[in-house]
């Protein structure tokens, strides 16, 4: 995880400078591997050329101590220290305590690279003293330093080598195709999901990781996809059952629950449109008042279930009589209606609401053994120039009274249009 978004930081770049630091390990711990095998060889090779060198001068030093012939002795020791591969050597003579050195200084600082005990000649096999021969460090230091020469800068042209045709590589073969997908990726919008995704790379036999990824890319944008449209399904599906659901409330806010005629608050947001559009064409519109006579007695004598039960069948004859699509009905409150009924003049107003009471009062209404008759009182009313909805029902509401009070179950209609 980086830890700012600002920050950028390329595979690539960030596997070559890996790729390089391991080189420069590699670099170090071969190379010291090497020096030690090489001074490893070089200490077997020093032991064996000194105990050749020694074996061959031994005998003559061993006849010098025995016979105390000093120059011989420091002759041989001379030999020794000419070779190139010898700092220093010392011999330890046991019968007098002598040490003669030969070589450079500070050589006989730690333990003798060699050493070995010098015999009597003639077989007497009696130790006469000791020999001790010291490595040149410094020639031995600058002889693995020549090797390493010859080797380092070959190992360091050939890591630089490959590093860079390993940049080239890696920058072809993985960094543009991960930063093309990287481009697609941050340019994405749901309006261009369905574009496909393109990397430009070489020709390749089989498929590779930047293959899988742009497999994994492709599969997540038809599943986006797929995702999306099943949203979008679902959306469409909830919108139209709350729409549907909406316009079932707004059906049953506008409805008497008893009946099943519209209500008042219904009658409140048509009838200013009917009028409006009466009052546009220049079309007739007329308004029916009924009211069922004598209710109150109904209820009194029969209880409120009876009640409401004639409230219901006399909403549904009064609506079979109706033309559908076209006319409507409001129950106003209590047992009262009202008729809307657009494109129709008073006098054939009037003559529906006679047909009403007659229809009204053919047929006895039965419920639950009782045989009721029933009779409406109708007042009807036409739409007038300058009408508003309060005087116009003002108007059909005087003629249901003025019926009332000539003795009920007859129609009176509005005499001054």
């Amino acid at each position: 995880m980086y830890r700012e978004a600002g920050e950028f930081r390329s595979i690539a770049t960030l596997m070559l400078q890996r790729i390089i630091a391991l080189a420069l390990v590699c670099l170090i711990g071969t190379g010291g591997l090497q020096l030690w095998l090489e001074r490893q060889q070089q200490e077997k090779l020093f032991f064996q050329t000194m105990a050749l060198m020694v074996e061959t001068s031994s005998q003559a030093m061993a006849h010098a101590i025995w016979d105390i012939d000093r120059d011989v002795l420091s002759f041989q020791i001379r030999r020794l220290t000419e070779l190139e591969a010898v700092g220093l050597v010392r011999v330890h003579i046991r019968s007098t305590g002598e040490i003669l050195i030969s070589g450079r200084a500070g050589g006989a600082q730690d333990v003798p690279s060699y050493q070995t005990v010098i015999y009597a000649p003639h077989a007497l096999q009696q130790p006469l003293g000791t020999i001790e021969v010291w490595a040149d460090r410094t020639y031995y230091r600058n002889l693995l330093w020549e090797s390493q020469k010859r080797v380092i800068p070959g190992y360091l042209i050939f890591t630089v080598l490959m590093c860079l045709m390993v940049a080239w590589v890696m920058r072809r073969d993985l960094g543009l195709p991960l930063r093309q997908i990287a481009d697609f990726a941050r340019n994405l919008r749901p309006e261009t999901l369905n574009q496909p995704l393109e990397v430009r790379r070489p020709e390749r036999a089989r498929a590779d990781e930047i293959d899988m990824v742009m497999q994994g890319f492709e599969h997540l944008q038809q599943a986006l996809d797929r995702h999306i449209k099943d949203l979008d399904g679902m959306v469409k599906e909830r919108t139209a059952e709350l729409s549907a659901l909406v316009d079932e409330v707004k059906r049953l806010s506008q409805l008497d629950a008893l009946t099943g005629t519209f209500n008042r608050r219904a009658m409140e947001q048509r009838l200013p449109l009917e009028m409006e559009r009466c009052v546009r064409y220049g079309r007739p519109f007329a308004v029916i008042f009924a009211d069922i006579d004598h209710f109150k007695r109904i209820n009194d004598q029969h209880g409120h279930a009876v009640g409401d039960a004639v409230l219901k069948a006399v909403a549904s004859r009064l609506q079979a009589c109706l033309r559908a699509n076209l006319d409507w009905m409001v129950r106003f409150g209590g047992e009262e209606f009202v008729i809307f009924m657009p494109e129709t003049d008073l006098s054939h107003a009037q003559a529906v609401a006679q047909r009403l009471a007659e229809d009204m009062r053919a047929t006895p209404w039965a419920c639950n053994g009782l045989s009721l008759w029933l009779t409406c009182s109708f007042g009807v009313a036409e739409y007038q120039s300058g009408d508003s909805m309060e005087s116009l029902l003002e108007r059909t509401d005087h003629m249901l009274y003025r019926a009332k009070d000539l003795g009920r179950d007859r129609v009176c209609a509005d005499a001054t249009v």
